[in-house]
């Protein structure tokens, strides 16, 4: 399936889908997984000493050192109420980290069961609007996270 742009630049500006054959089973880098599963224990021991009534634990370091929230705050929390069901709570906490992980489960469900991935080729400037909007959407969902946690 491919998009094509009209105009003048529409041979060199041309935005293809196509959906690849990939392994089923996706082999993340080993700091990504080491990363990964530090973050999960975190969490879960957080978890365990806010349900025996023990301290509440502060997972965010950059919380922590400078008293403001940091982009992915409130991704406990969101994972917290996506678990429950409480799609609003989740998008009120963290809206970027709320879409993202049933997003992340969609394409690791897509890849496990089909073996395919969806490639999407971009020329140069394509990537770079790509880019800009990536951060312009990390920007504005930290600052909904100062308004609503700071």
């Amino acid at each position: 399936m491919a998009w094509l742009p009209s105009g003048p630049c529409a041979a060199a500006d041309r935005v293809r889908f196509n959906w690849e054959r990939v392994p089923r089973a996706p082999r993340p880098p080993v700091w990504a997984a080491v990363l990964t599963a530090c973050w999960l224990l975190l969490v879960l021991a957080g978890l365990l000493l806010d349900q025996w009534g023990g301290l509440a634990m502060d997972t965010c370091l950059l919380h922590r050192l400078s008293g403001h929230p940091c982009p992915t705050c409130g991704s406990t929390r969101v994972v917290q109420a996506l678990s429950q069901g409480a799609w609003l709570a989740a998008l009120r906490f963290n809206p970027m980290v709320a879409l993202g992980l049933p997003l992340g489960a969609l394409w690791l469900g897509i890849r496990l069961g089909l073996g395919r991935a969806l490639e999407v080729d971009l020329s140069s400037r394509e990537r770079s609007a790509a880019l800009i909007l990536g951060l312009g959407v990390l920007v504005a969902n930290w600052v909904w996270i100062l308004r609503t946690q700071g």
